[in-house]
C-alpha cells in the first residue's frame, strides 16, 4: 500500500463545520509515479504540503506541482493527482458550508478546482501553516489547527442556517433524505434551498444527495461483508441494480465490480 492516511476528530465548535484533520504520506514506496483517481465526496479538501515535494494537478491542460497550501473544491467526478516521490501532508477537511461560515468565502469559488490558499486567505494564514510545518509533532498539529479556526469563528461569527441543517441532514441520513422532502424538513421553500446550495456550495441539494449516496455505497464496499448489489440498490432507494451501476460509474468513473478490483488506483475518503 502506497498510501498512509490517518484521520482525528476535531473538538467542539469546529466540529459543526470541519468533518475531520487528516495526515496524509503518500508515494510510501517512492515509486517515480503513483498515480491515484480522488472519489468525490461532498466536502472540501485543504491539503498543506509539510515539505517542498508536492503532489501533482492538472490545471487546465498542463500538470504541475500543486502550490504548498491547496484548497481543492468540491468535484463531482473522479480527478487524478500524481506523486513522483514521497509527499507528507496535514489536511483539514471542510463541510463546504463550513468554509462560508469560518472563512466568508462561498464553497462555490473553488468548485471543480484548486486555489492557492495562501493567495485567498492571506498573511495569517500563511504563519499558521509556517507554524505547523515547523513541528512534526502531530498533537501541537491539531491544537495549532484548532485554535486559527476557533479564531477565524470568532472573527466571522457565524449563525447557522437553514443551508447547515440542510446539509448535514443530507450527510447524516443515509439513503433516507430525498430532495423533495428536504425544503420542509429545514422549513425553506425549495427555491430557496436550491439557490444558497448552488451560491454557497456550488451544486444543487439533489447532486449533493448523489454524492451522499455514492458515500454509502463506498462505505459497504469497503466493509468487507458479501456484497448483494441487488439488495444494496434497494437499501439505497435506486430502481435496481442497474441504476445503481450507471449511478456510481458517473462519480467513481467505473462500475462497481470493476471499481473494486483496482481499488488501490483510488483515494476514498468516504
Amino acid at each position: 500500500m502506497s498510501v498512509n492516511i490517518s484521520e482525528y476528530q476535531p473538538l467542539p465548535p469546529i466540529d459543526s463545520f470541519v468533518e475531520v484533520y487528516w495526515t496524509g504520506e503518500f508515494n510510501t514506496g517512492y515509486e517515480p509515479l503513483l498515480s491515484q483517481n480522488v472519489i468525490p465526496n461532498g466536502y472540501v479538501e485543504l491539503v498543506i504540503h509539510l515539505s517542498d515535494i508536492h503532489c501533482d494537478l492538472l490545471g487546465g491542460s498542463e500538470w504541475n506541482q500543486s502550490p504548498d497550501y491547496t484548497i481543492i473544491g468540491l468535484y463531482t467526478r473522479p480527478y487524478e493527482v500524481r506523486f513522483r516521490s514521497f509527499v507528507r501532508t496535514f489536511s483539514i477537511r471542510f463541510k463546504p458550508e463550513g468554509i462560508y461560515n469560518l472563512f466568508g468565502i462561498p464553497a462555490s469559488v473553488f468548485s471543480r478546482r484548486f486555489e492557492d490558499m495562501e493567495l485567498v486567505l492571506g498573511s495569517h494564514f500563511r504563519d499558521y501553516c509556517k507554524r505547523l510545518r515547523e513541528t512534526t509533532d502531530v498533537s501541537q498539529q491539531l491544537k495549532q489547527t484548532q485554535s486559527y479556526l476557533i479564531e477565524q469563528l470568532n472573527n466571522h461569527h457565524p449563525e447557522k442556517t437553514y443551508l447547515n441543517r440542510a446539509a448535514d441532514l443530507i450527510r447524516t441520513a443515509g439513503y433516507s433524505v430525498k430532495v423533495d422532502e428536504l425544503p420542509g424538513q429545514v422549513y425553506i421553500s425549495r427555491r430557496q434551498l436550491e439557490r444558497e446550495f448552488k451560491e454557497k456550495i456550488g451544486i444543487t441539494p439533489k447532486q449533493y444527495i448523489r454524492i451522499a449516496r455514492l458515500n454509502e455505497i463506498n462505505r459497504y464496499l469497503q466493509s468487507g461483508t458479501n456484497i448483494n448489489f441487488s439488495k444494496l440498490s434497494l437499501e439505497a432507494g435506486y430502481a435496481d441494480q442497474s441504476h445503481l451501476c450507471r449511478e456510481f460509474k458517473i462519480f467513481a468513473g467505473l462500475p462497481p465490480m470493476k471499481f473494486i478490483e483496482s481499488i488501490e488506483d483510488f483515494i476514498i475518503n468516504v
